[in-house]
């Protein structure tokens, strides 16, 4: 069994990785060149479903992850809770072949979690009359008819507040006094995975969690590991104009997802995730596109897309936008590196999780613990 690991990364996988390990009992050096407010996950829309992550183990390590957010995840430093639980609705067009039901539905994995997700497929016709009963907020009916769409998928979600996860997750790890070692934001990254190993052992460390992300394409020289680029832009959940009001009371937020038909595709998908205090509007699935900004066209398609979420766009300005790279890789790299691992070290990585980090995370951080911990 391991005694002290470095765990490189101070993104979500990283962060939890590291929490896990210590719980375990290890001790932990966490490094990273960037602070978890410049990672990729600090600007996801943090929406448990699992999303681009093509992996046998998916399905599993996201039950176990909305098991553990399903608790709620209470944040120790007394900031509230940084999990909500909202509707989630993904409008499907007459002739897609995904109007079933997808695979991580099934409740195979636990029938706790299956419960608590409530997934249901219905006709636009029972949506919108589970939405008027609900008091959930859903794009204007007329619109969605008119561009062919006949039925969603319904259940109950999970999203996470990521910002305040994040910082709840690194103030954890610094709780545990002397057996975490935390040096992030150093701006120094790693050239190889050798010299992770050889640094891991100038520290006292006997084993290596390899959570780098995207940096992991350079560190390891993984040419099957690419950007899938994402834009969003952010409204401001607290204030903005909605043209989808009833007049009835207060509404409950939904989060709205369409990948196919007249209003997305699989690499323009059309959403909105309520998240913290921010309405997250995108976006783009764009696979080896490095642009760091959002270009006007984009700007444009994504202001239209909140419009189609029923936002009033004439009354309602976004407050900010963003750019993210997913780590998309055609299966996740959640492994002992044999040839790294001997004399006294345990190389694992741990990368490659698309657009499912914020789903995954728990899962895979359990997994990755255990090929660290359990020989």
């Amino acid at each position: 069994m391991a005694s002290k690991v470095l765990v490189v990364g101070s993104g979500v996988i990283g962060l939890r990785t590291a929490l896990e390990l210590l719980r375990r009992g290890a001790a932990v050096r966490l490094v990273s060149p960037a602070v978890p407010s410049s990672t990729c996950s600090h600007g996801a829309g943090g929406l448990w479903m699992p999303f681009h992550c093509d992996d046998g183990r998916t399905n599993r390590w996201s039950y176990e992850t909305l098991e553990e957010l399903s608790s709620g995840c209470e944040d120790p430093e007394g900031r509230g809770r940084y999990v909500e639980s909202l509707p989630a609705v993904s409008f499907k067009a007459g002739g897609d072949s995904a109007v079933g039901l997808p695979d991580w539905a099934s409740g195979e994995w636990s029938d706790a979690a299956s419960s608590s997700l409530d997934f249901r497929r219905l006709t636009v016709d029972e949506l919108y009359r589970e939405a008027k009963s609900g008091r959930f907020r859903l794009p204007p009916r007329a619109a969605i008819v008119d561009a062919g769409y006949t039925h969603a998928w319904l259940f109950r979600t999970r999203i996470v507040d990521a910002p305040l996860a994040l910082s709840a997750m690194l103030d954890e790890v610094r709780s545990h006094g002397g057996r975490a070692e935390v040096d992030v934001g150093t701006g120094r990254s790693y050239g190889t995975p050798g010299e992770m190993a050889d640094d891991a052992r100038r520290h006292g460390c006997d084993a290596v969690a390899n959570c780098t992300g995207l940096g992991a394409r350079k560190v390891c020289g993984d040419g099957e590991l690419v950007g899938a680029r994402g834009a969003l832009i952010h409204f401001d959940r607290r204030s903005v104009a909605w043209t989808t009001d009833d007049g009835e009371g207060p509404m409950t937020d939904a989060s709205v997802t369409i990948e196919g038909g007249a209003f997305g595709s699989p690499t323009h998908p059309c959403y909105m995730i309520p998240r913290g205090d921010m309405l997250v509007v995108g976006g783009t699935y764009l696979e080896g596109d490095d642009e760091p900004d959002v270009r006007p066209d984009e700007r444009r398609g994504l202001l239209e897309n909140a419009r189609r979420m029923g936002i009033d766009v004439g009354r309602s300005e976004p407050v900010g936008e963003w750019v993210g790279l997913r780590p998309y890789r055609p299966t996740c790299r959640l492994e002992v590196d044999e040839g790294l691992s001997g004399e006294g070290l345990r190389f694992v990585h741990s990368y490659g999780y698309g657009g499912s980090g914020w789903t995954v995370f728990v899962g895979a951080a359990r997994d990755a613990a255990s090929l660290l911990l359990d020989r």
